[in-house]
């Protein structure tokens, strides 16, 4: 787990800066600047991100593929950023929790022991609900309750660029690459090598010295290099020691044990959710959380009520909490590729508070169904 997140933290280390000498993330703005409408960019940064996440199955993969160009149109438009980043941000996380094609999804179904189509139905309904609710939001209120001013005159002046498809293969190489399911760091290493064979940088030695201390381009964000990330790889270190400490001293394991209630499934859905937050607060990660609810609870569960309940619970908290908890690693990372800080995009994240809420409502109005 470690090896895999500092190999992620490099590999953008390395990807960003090298799309952004090789006009990649340029052309990709360029796109963006003519197919959407300002006004209403955060509705189309959940759409995009939703779909590409629901292709991928990856928060990580959409956000890079993603975040850099829709965080640099947001700049230009004068839109406010950490609205977009937290509708980039939900888009990811509902094809992080929900595509077939997600670890995730299958590692949730697999520790609860269930398979991966019966878990899938459970999270359909609340899934429906909250994406409907979320494009409500989106278009119709955030325009109506945000004074959002729209600066236009880059759209019609500053980008009148014929796309250069050419320099477009660097993503399109990630794209396939995470389709694939190859390994985050090679394919970012494997995309940003051939973002640099194609980039107009002649200096080698510019070209090193963006690559690891990052990269300054209006309207981009910093693009952190290599070194930007050495904080954060110490974070995921200290971190890892941390959660060793707390699986070894079992210091959950008598709250589990309170945890269900047979007589309220209600109250049950209740204290798993509340259960998911405290996890995913102590322990700095996205499947620690997921692991400890699904093996821990799944016995006495089966015992009272269906376990496809008890997957969907999981994918609408555990699943989604590690996300707005500020010190969390997933966080951290959705902070790096956005430019923006979680405090101040988790507010409008609604995906990630919505889906608690939903199955909470859902839990109040179900039958209790208890397993034979």
């Amino acid at each position: 787990m470690v090896k895999e997140v500092v190999g992620i933290l490099i590999g953008v280390g390395i990807m960003l800066p090298s799309f952004a000498l090789s006009g990649t993330l340029n052309e990709i703005l360029n796109i963006f600047m003519f197919t959407l409408n300002p006004k209403y960019l955060a509705f189309f940064s959940f759409v995009f991100a939703s779909i590409l996440s629901l292709i991928i199955g990856s928060i990580t993969g959409t956000l890079c593929i993603l975040s850099a160009p829709i965080m640099a149109l947001s700049n230009s438009v004068h839109y406010p950023s950490y609205i977009v980043a937290g509708a980039l941000v939900s888009g990811a996380m509902l094809g992080d929790r929900s595509s077939i094609f997600s670890s995730a999804l299958r590692l949730t179904a697999i520790c609860v022991g269930i398979d991966v189509k019966t878990h899938f139905m459970a999270i359909l309904p609340t899934t429906i609900v909250a994406v409907i609710l979320i494009l409500i939001v989106y278009s119709i209120f955030l325009p109506i309750f945000f004074e959002i001013h729209i600066n236009s005159v880059h759209i019609t002046s500053d980008y009148l660029i014929k796309v250069d498809y050419f320099k477009l293969f660097p993503i399109l190489i990630l794209f396939v690459l995470f389709i694939k399911k190859v390994p985050l760091f090679f394919s970012f290493l494997f995309s940003s090598i051939f973002a640099l064979f194609i980039s107009d940088v002649n200096s080698s030695i510019n070209l090193i010295y963006h690559i690891f201390y990052g990269i300054n381009i209006w309207p981009f964000n910093h693009l952190s290099g290599i070194f930007s990330m050495l904080p954060l790889v110490a974070l995921v270190c200290v971190s890892s020691a941390f959660n060793s400490l707390l699986q070894k001293s079992r210091i959950l394991d008598s709250l589990v044990k309170r945890i269900i209630n047979p007589k309220s499934y209600s109250q049950s859905v209740f204290r798993v959710i509340v259960l998911n937050l405290i996890s995913s607060m102590l322990f700095c990660n996205q499947a620690l959380p997921l692991m400890l609810a699904a093996q821990q609870l799944r016995n006495e569960w089966r015992r009272n009520f269906k376990l496809s309940l008890l997957s969907r619970v999981i994918a609408d908290s555990a699943h989604v909490f590690p996300g707005i908890v500020p010190w969390n690693l997933l966080a951290q990372i959705c902070a790096i590729l956005l430019g923006v800080k979680p405090m101040y995009y988790i507010h409008f994240a609604f995906l990630l508070w919505i889906l608690p809420i939903i199955n909470l409502i859902f839990s109040y109005f179900a039958q209790k169904d208890k397993i034979k």
